[in-house]
């Protein structure tokens, strides 16, 4: 993909974005971005008690888990990218996917 038809791809994507599931265009913006994942979370509620029962703090209480229970309207995970999805070819630039499910515990990965 060239630097024009990128670019072309992510506006397409910011603008659907409104109209669309919310999970569904942000997969597809970040995959116009190229990231990819087929590990993902099924039965979110986006409900906010919900994230945190969930994936709880590991020091309840802060201020910043009060801050963001009560400032965060939503919260919905994208997807989990691993090293898996990160292995990167250095001709082409596509990631490589071999995606197992979800880990919750997998601490060396990035959540969207």
């Amino acid at each position: 993909m060239t630097t024009s038809s990128t670019h072309n791809a992510i506006a397409s994507a910011l603008k659907r974005m409104p109209a669309v599931d919310f999970t569904d265009a942000s997969r597809e913006l970040l995959a116009d971005l190229g990231y990819r994942s087929d590990r993902t979370l099924d039965g979110q509620t986006g409900n906010v008690a919900d994230f945190i029962e969930q994936f709880p703090a590991p020091h309840p209480g802060t201020a910043s888990e009060k801050a963001f229970a009560e400032e965060a309207a939503a919260v919905q995970l994208i997807f989990q990218v691993t090293s898996d999805e990160i292995a990167i070819t250095a001709q082409s630039q596509e990631m490589l996917i071999p995606a197992d499910g979800f880990d919750q515990g997998l601490a060396q990965s990035f959540l969207f």
